[in-house]
């Protein structure tokens, strides 16, 4: 089960992701993200299990340059994993933001 707490630092939004991320919470995620009006951080400090749905979507945020804070070395280890495999074609991919 996954938790999002949203703060601010100044202008910037800090979506606090704490728990389980799973492919079923990714919409209400890119939701989130797509109604910011900068690029917000996600602080991933409490996340204790990612699927490989989460961590395509992680990568895909890093690529978007959101910059994801408190990172798991386990997880940044499976994000640089599944950057390193063929990456899906462009047009597969669903848009974090219409920006």
């Amino acid at each position: 089960m996954l938790r999002i707490e949203t703060g601010t630092e100044g202008s910037q939004t800090i979506l606090r992701l704490i728990g389980r991320i799973r492919d079923d919470d990714l919409e209400q995620l890119r939701e989130l993200i797509r109604r910011q009006p900068h690029k917000p951080v996600l602080d991933l400090e409490e996340v204790n299990l990612v699927d490989r749905a989460s961590v395509q979507f992680l990568r895909d945020c890093q690529d978007r340059k959101v910059e994801l804070r408190h990172c798991a070395p386990y997880i940044r280890e499976r994000i640089e994993r599944e950057r390193a495999e063929v990456p899906l074609p462009r047009h597969n991919r669903r848009k974090l933001s219409n920006r």
